[in-house]
């Protein structure tokens, strides 16, 4: 995702149909991405200028519902060592326009904080970034594409324990065919999915026309 994009909109309900631009959108620093599920995106990220506008990660339709999952970890930090990636990570949630929330900074990731956490026994555990944002340039999600099957990713959680994962699997989506249910899925196997914005730059519309949607499952599983 791009600096300056939304997130998902919350609404006070127990369960809500949010449409998450997560990876989807990658609009112009400062406007807000619509609400849907994050889709992922290729990178052919153009060099980012004061002037220019900074595409941001836009996301899909998905139900998801407002109630944080039960004693969950919170992830506080991330580390490719494949790709040199090494950032700290924020509790995010939705902005006003239904959208998943991002750190302003591309230099920073965000933990979709309403489903699972570190070391969840269920679901997805869900971390987005701006691809690239007018403060910070290119962002290290722009390297998500180049991961390879089998790198380790590294997760730091808020009681100090550590979760190693394993990719599985690096994808570029468009953002209409992002599978938003899967990407934000509570059920099935634990995993790790890291999302940004990623393909071609629609000037016309600001906005990548892509997602990059990596998952990984945890090691020795």
């Amino acid at each position: 995702m791009n600096k300056g994009r939304g997130g998902v909109g919350m609404k006070s309900a127990l369960i809500l149909v949010l449409t998450l631009p997560l990876l989807a959108g990658c609009a112009a620093a400062g406007a807000p991405v619509a609400a849907a599920a994050p889709e992922p995106t290729q990178s052919s990220s153009p060099s980012p200028s004061s002037s220019a506008a900074v595409p941001e990660i836009a996301t899909r339709d998905a139900n998801i519902g407002s109630a944080q999952t039960a004693a969950t970890v919170a992830p506080v930090r991330l580390s490719i060592p494949q790709l040199n990636i090494d950032m700290r990570i924020d509790a995010m949630g939705l902005d006003g326009d239904g959208a998943m929330a991002l750190p302003d900074n591309a230099s920073d990731a965000g933990w979709y904080k309403f489903g699972p956490g570190v070391a969840n026994d269920a679901g997805a555990t869900v971390i987005a970034a701006h691809v690239d944002s007018r403060h910070d340039g290119i962002g290290p999600f722009s390297r998500l594409k180049d991961a390879s099957t089998g790198s380790i990713i590294s997760v730091a959680g808020s009681d100090g324990s550590t979760v190693d994962y394993v990719v599985t699997e690096v994808r570029s989506v468009g953002k209409i065919d992002a599978p938003m249910a899967e990407v934000f899925d509570r059920a099935g196997d634990p995993r790790l999915t890291l999302v940004t914005c990623g393909g071609d730059f629609d000037s016309s519309t600001g906005h990548y026309i892509d997602n990059i949607i990596l998952t990984a499952v945890p090691a020795g599983t």
